[in-house]
């Protein structure tokens, strides 16, 4: 797995919407943090274009990306948000000057897609904040961690452990994200291999019936059989629909992984809250899983 170099002052990085269009001028707040870090910021040509819900039509997100990737002055791409469409424009993507001059690319939700086709590259990557929401209140300490991990390579995260976990150890790579994402990937090149991995599930605003549905289709697929651990973010705003199931999210997650010996932890600071603390994907970390706390170093 080849990881990209850590950002120095003066680095130039690009600002890209390969997904839904930015729906406020949140992003600025962004771009005024990562210029106090000292970054150069560039806006790529199309990244305030609409195209219905979109950031552009699918030629204007892919070419936007396509130059994010290739342009050699570009240490890192920040897309603006998630949303929906990352996934249209994937596979026309060429990734052949990106892998041999790798460079960070950063996001969630939506940016699932572009992270584990990434993963399937030998590329990491980073599941953290986006410019849009880089000043949500509550999340400065998210926000610093994703500073310290871009210039320093640094990350150690420690949160109290929750009744549910399942105690234990793992050392390995993360892959994952966003469970929705998951579930639309499987069957396509974008997909890694989670055996051996540890998986990040978070998702947003999903019925329970629902996420039941995918939890049990990633179960089904065998992809929760030979897992080396499992972290669970937020499941912001799921919640019971006319068609109940009777159970929480971790109860959920508890079901259709009963039998595994791999440690997982809920409620982790990842995913559609405040506090999305940044996950390096594909790079080798350790996950502790403690009665009083889980860890996560490197």
């Amino acid at each position: 797995m080849k990881t990209p170099p850590l950002l120095r002052p003066g680095d130039e990085v690009i600002l890209v919407s390969p997904a839904s269009h930015p729906k406020s001028d949140q992003w600025k707040q962004g771009v005024e943090i990562l210029e106090s870090w000292g970054l150069k910021v560039r806006l790529a040509p199309n990244a305030l274009s609409h195209y219905f819900g979109f950031g552009g039509s699918d030629e204007e997100r892919l070419s936007d990306f396509q130059l994010a990737l290739d342009d050699p002055n570009i240490k890192a791409i920040f897309p603006i948000r998630g949303g929906y469409g990352s996934s249209r424009i994937l596979d026309r993507l060429n990734f052949n000057t990106f892998v041999h001059h790798p460079k960070w690319i950063i996001g969630f939700s939506d940016i699932t897609a572009i992270l584990n086709h990434v993963a399937q590259l030998d590329i990491a990557s980073i599941h953290g904040p986006m410019p849009h929401n880089f000043c949500q209140v509550g999340g400065d300490e998210a926000l610093e961690s994703l500073r310290s991990l871009l210039f320093e390579g640094k990350i150690q995260i420690e949160i109290p452990s929750e009744p549910e976990n399942k105690l234990g150890q793992a050392e390995a790579g993360i892959v994952g994200g966003n469970l929705s994402l998951i579930v639309h990937l499987i069957g396509s090149k974008s997909l890694p291999d989670f055996a051996g991995n540890i998986l990040l599930l978070e998702d947003v605003g999903e019925n329970l019936y629902h996420i039941d549905r995918m939890v049990l289709q990633l179960k089904r697929a065998g992809l929760l059989d030979h897992l080396a651990g499992l972290i669970v973010g937020g499941f912001s705003d799921c919640k019971e629909a006319g068609l109940s199931v009777g159970k929480t999210v971790n109860q959920i997650i508890l079901e259709h992984t009963a039998g595994s010996q791999y440690p997982i932890a809920f409620e982790f600071p990842s995913g559609h809250i405040a506090q999305n603390f940044p996950l390096v994907f594909g790079k080798k970390i350790k996950l502790l899983v403690n009665a009083d706390n889980v860890q996560l170093t490197d």
